[in-house]
């Protein structure tokens, strides 16, 4: 099935609870670094194993997401959908672009602290296994209803950029860009350049900036390999990457990430580039108050407890959404058929979310306990796999 163009959505994120995406946080437990910012002191061990305002901000970016979807399907399936419309492409753009920068976040510290094998190789466990029974659900659910039919897509399974494909799940492409990421980050430890990472990412960025010049004012989001680089959806990510080296040379106040959104979502820019632009520079802005806002406990509202399952909603919302509305009844109203479709994909992603963490924590440390040897040869094997068929995706795109 395929996944709808626009801006959407991927612990981490996806990532450590990621998913694109889509994560749970695995930064400093050790040693508290300082980053200076202005006056003010960040304590990088603040930003801990899990770090609440971060979690929060992920449930709460998966649920942007699964909101925009449950939208969008509605006026796919039932026509005019009323007041539906107004959760329209801007929460799916401002979930996509939090979810890329909190994983920013996330690998800029993971990278520098971890060794490539070990790195990639918890990336790997983190979303192909969760992603690929949910995949497999899917499958079995379309052919018991008959809702459609979904061929074998190897390079879609792989989560590799080879261009436009048909996927699974209708979310995929953001688990794209996150493998490919991954990938990336990988190589650059491998050949010894992760000091060098935030000049590579300023340098990135002034790429994408410049990228109008080459690719066009284009938002594609299904890109080959050769040309996904350039496209606007990296901002987010790449501004994540940034976020401790923007604490230390930028005064920023607290809460211009909250402002920055509220203008945002009553003025998006009509161009889709600029639009994934500023959701980039937003979605930062607002990872950055997550890191330095303390917020009570008793004010969360089960909104950590829902980003420890995001990876899990983003995942299964769309397939939830498609079978509510599928077998909803013609007489009945729309918007109760949209709140069934978000209660449904809520309570099947907590189900899905508990065994995603533990089979996460399971897999991880499988890793950790394999020799060092089978880890390297594993790891090889699948950043082999990962450039070839995403070289093979450029000649056949």
């Amino acid at each position: 099935m395929s996944s709808i163009r626009s801006a959407k959505l991927t612990d981490e994120m996806q990532a450590e609870g990621g998913a694109a995406g889509f994560k749970r946080n695995e930064l400093l437990t050790g040693e508290v670094q300082r980053l200076e910012t202005g006056n003010k002191l960040i304590e990088a061990g603040a930003i801990a194993h899990k770090n609440l305002s971060i979690q929060c901000l992920r449930g709460l970016a998966a649920l942007f997401v699964a909101l925009y979807h449950a939208s969008a399907f509605s006026v796919a399936h039932f026509g005019d959908s009323g007041w539906v419309v107004a959760l329209d492409g801007r929460f799916g753009l401002v979930g996509v672009a939090v979810f890329f920068s909190i994983s920013g976040l996330l690998m800029a510290d993971l990278i520098q602290r971890t060794d490539p094998w070990r790195f990639l190789a918890h990336r790997i466990v983190r979303i192909y296994p969760t992603y690929l029974l949910a995949v497999a659900v899917w499958l079995a659910i379309v052919v018991l209803l008959g809702i459609g039919k979904i061929g074998p897509h190897v390079f879609s399974l792989m989560l590799v950029p080879v261009g436009p494909r048909a996927y699974y799940l209708s979310v995929e492409w953001t688990l794209v860009f996150e493998c490919t990421y991954y990938v990336a980050l990988f190589l650059v430890a491998l050949i010894g350049w992760r000091r060098y990472l935030n000049r590579i990412v300023l340098v990135w960025i002034a790429l994408i900036g410049a990228a109008p010049l080459f690719i066009g004012w284009s938002d594609n989001i299904y890109n080959p390999f050769y040309s996904m680089w350039l496209a606007p959806a990296n901002v987010a990510f790449a501004g994540g990457l940034l976020i401790r080296w923007i604490a230390g040379k930028i005064r920023i106040p607290v809460g211009t990430g909250i402002l920055a959104l509220c203008i945002l979502m009553v003025a998006l820019p009509a161009n889709p580039m600029i639009a994934r632009w500023a959701a980039g520079a937003v979605a930062t802005l607002l990872v950055l108050d997550a890191v330095r806002i303390k917020v009570p406990q008793r004010a969360l509202l089960g909104l950590p407890r829902l980003g420890d399952w995001s990876y899990a909603l983003y995942l299964c919302h769309v397939p939830c959404i498609l079978v509510v509305y599928y077998l909803w009844p013609s007489s009945s109203g729309v918007g109760a058929a949209w709140f069934s479709a978000m209660a449904t994909a809520i309570v099947v992603s907590a189900g899905f979310g508990m065994l995603d963490v533990r089979m996460y924590r399971y897999l991880k440390n499988a890793v950790d306990n394999a020799g060092e040897e089978r880890r390297q040869r594993n790891v090889n094997i699948y950043a082999g796999a990962f450039v070839i068929a995403s070289l093979i995706g450029v000649v056949i795109v």
